[in-house]
């Protein structure tokens, strides 16, 4: 028996013969063995099946990428209209549509699964390579903006571009019940046939601030050349036009402001305006404060209309006899030299807008344009040509003897000082604290574009807005310890010292992580071109 089964294993001879004292052992041994053998073929099967199944999953993932990747492109069309549509005894729809795509006016056909009754005029729909409609997409409510000069009675819309040319376009399906109006704003498809919605109603007062600023010169520390210079080209044409007039010479049109930031731009203008407004026959005087930003728009013509609006309100109180300041504040943002985008070339419509209403300032006596720039590298040439932004008046960053003046204005007697110094030494040891070009007040070096590196030091990027900061952060850490102490703590060196530290710090941080050319632009450096900025080792 034993023989035999060995026989049908094909191991014929590996058993002893029948008798044999170890041959069920032997035998024992050879079937465990092939049973492990048995259990790792296994695995391996199931292991090779796992494998080939992943395989064949990628593959078939593949295959989907590839199909996907071969599909034709599809077309983007504007739906007109359906131009036929009807139902067979089958009950499957025949059904074609007007289209434009393009320039392209066309009738195409409708896929039997799109419904002809739920395409919407003005809506968006998509075409195969086979120029059949296969669905209805969502619409792009972007485009060109338009004024809606009359309402039609069958729903149709008359509207007009900036230059006044008119044209009839019919409404999309989403202003079919809405209830537009004259004056009304919508945004036109590239095909010009349909309003495709309404731009919603912009609260223009909010973009430009009306007020009479309270500010004075005398409010202004550390400006003394530039105030005089402002008050020559601004107060006195207001303030002495006979003799103005006695002498045949026309009042500048405009100043602009420029230099790092931080450091009184804004407060000369309000000044201005201030000054202006005391001393004019006609009443207070206006101040038209605008973000050169804030009127950058994404609708096309936006941007100049806003600019159209602005000059029309200082004409009306200008008209009224006041003297109006229009300020526009971060000028270079908006009227960028010409060509000099990226993405978009807005610069090239905005900067015309603006000239043409700044050459249309020219017969009125009361208004002045005033703009405020970090870059003034950036502004258009045509805006800074003679006859337009006649005076040009750069805000430098503060000496000692200036910082001395700025500080004047915030470390004054009246405040809790230590018994032992009064304002003006303390101010005097801040000064020096702030002014001192040593590894304390080092900040970092930059390197220019011949690869030599100069040290830049908190003095260099000090301003009167950094200066007023650090009084503050004095009198805040002198408001803590007083509540903690429970009585009023003077400021003394310690505090306004703990404060430079802690500008200085701050500062340092700022620096490291900025880009080294814009930086070093901005602040005004004199290291040339930077290339690089480094910490201090």
């Amino acid at each position: 028996m034993y023989g035999a089964v060995a026989f049908r294993l094909g191991f014929v001879g590996v058993f002893p013969r029948v008798g044999s004292g170890v041959c069920m052992d032997q035998r024992d041994d050879t079937l465990a063995s092939l049973g492990e053998v048995n259990d790792q073929l296994m695995a391996k099967n199931h292991a090779l099946a796992k494998a080939l199944n992943r395989a064949t999953q990628e593959l078939a993932k593949a295959k989907a990428q590839l199909n996907q990747l071969a599909g034709p492109p599809m077309t983007f069309a504007t739906m007109v209209r359906v131009y036929s549509a009807r139902t067979d005894e089958q009950g499957v729809q025949h059904a074609s549509a007007e289209v434009i795509s393009g320039t392209r006016r066309m009738i195409v056909p409708v896929a039997a699964n799109v419904q002809a009754s739920r395409l919407e005029a003005g809506r968006t729909v998509l075409l195969n390579e086979n120029m059949v409609v296969v669905s209805q997409a969502d619409t792009d409510t972007l485009g060109s903006v338009r004024t809606v000069k009359q309402v039609i009675d069958d729903g149709r819309l008359l509207v007009a571009d900036n230059g006044g040319n008119a044209t009839l376009v019919r409404r999309s399906g989403t202003l079919s019940k809405a209830v537009i109006n004259v004056a009304d704003r919508v945004t036109v498809d590239s095909s010009m046939r349909f309003a495709l919605a309404l731009v919603p109603p912009q609260n223009d007062a909010d973009l430009v601030l009306e007020e009479v600023p309270n500010v004075t010169f005398a409010d202004i520390g550390g400006l003394d050349e530039q105030i005089e210079r402002i008050r020559d080209a601004v107060q006195m044409p207001f303030l002495h036009r006979e003799l103005f007039e006695r002498y045949d010479l026309k009042p500048p049109k405009g100043v602009l402001l420029y230099g790092p930031p931080g450091n009184g731009k804004t407060l000369i203008a309000k000044a201005v305006a201030n000054a202006l407004a005391e001393g004019a026959a006609g009443g207070r005087g206006v101040f038209l404060s605008v973000k050169g930003p804030e009127l950058l728009n994404k609708f096309v013509g936006e941007s100049e209309r806003l600019i159209r609006m602005i000059f029309k309100r200082a004409r009306e109180r200008a008209a009224e006899g006041k003297p109006v300041i229009v300020f526009i504040d971060e000028m270079d943002s908006l009227l960028r030299t010409r060509g000099s985008g990226v993405s978009s070339d807005v610069e090239t419509t905005i900067v015309p807008q603006f000239l043409a209403e700044l050459d249309g300032v020219e017969t009125l006596d009361n208004v002045m344009v005033i703009g405020a720039s970090n870059r003034i590298d950036m502004i258009d040439p045509a805006v800074l040509r003679p006859g337009r932004l006649d005076v040009k008046i750069r805000v430098e960053r503060p000496k000692t003897a200036q910082a001395a003046q700025i500080i004047r204005h915030y470390l004054t007697d009246d405040l809790p000082l230590v018994p032992e110094l009064d304002a003006k030494a303390l101010i005097g040891v801040l000064v020096n604290d702030i002014y001192a070009n040593d590894e304390h007040r080092h900040l970092c070096d930059v390197r220019d574009e011949h690869g030599q590196w100069h040290p830049v030091y908190l003095a260099d990027v000090v301003s009167g807005a950094v200066l007023k900061n650090i009084v503050d952060r004095a009198k805040t850490h002198a408001v803590k310890i007083s509540i903690e102490d429970g009585r009023p703590a003077a400021i003394g060196v310690d505090l306004l010292a703990k404060a430079v530290d802690e500008e200085f710090m701050e500062t340092q941080d700022a620096v490291l992580d900025a880009d080294p050319e814009q930086w070093s632009r901005i602040n005004g450096l004199d290291a040339g071109h930077v290339t690089s900025i480094r910490p201090v080792a």
